[in-house]
């Protein structure tokens, strides 16, 4: 059998990366998150919540960091993006005079329904 001393390990999410002796991996995990659409609605309703109040602006950006960084992680926690989902639901309403934003936040709300099990 083989002396396994010189193999290295890197687990992450559900990948699983092995080198022997001096090899390098160049790994790419994709969690299925379609980053470019999710930065896409992100900048969408950045862009039309200026009309907003410092309050509910400080609410929505925490509820995108929120979301990013549970969608950016190998297996999202449903529960986390349930709380996303919650959070969210307030802030169409008090877009309700400002449609872009709203149809937006709805896009979130519907961007992270798909990652929910």
């Amino acid at each position: 059998m083989e002396n396994k001393t010189d193999m290295t390990f890197n687990i992450s999410g559900g990948q699983v990366n092995v080198a022997k002796d001096n090899a390098t991996i160049n790994a790419i995990q994709n969690n299925s998150v379609n980053k470019s659409e999710l930065e896409i609605i992100i900048r969408n309703i950045m862009d039309n919540s200026s009309d907003l109040k410092k309050d509910d602006m400080t609410v929505l950006e925490d509820v995108i960091n929120m979301a990013k960084e549970e969608l950016s992680k190998p297996e999202p926690k449903s529960s986390r993006l349930r709380n996303c989902i919650t959070l969210i639901a307030p802030m169409v309403t008090i877009a309700n005079g400002i449609p872009v934003l709203a149809s937006n936040l709805q896009n979130l709300h519907d961007f992270i329904m798909q990652y929910i099990k």
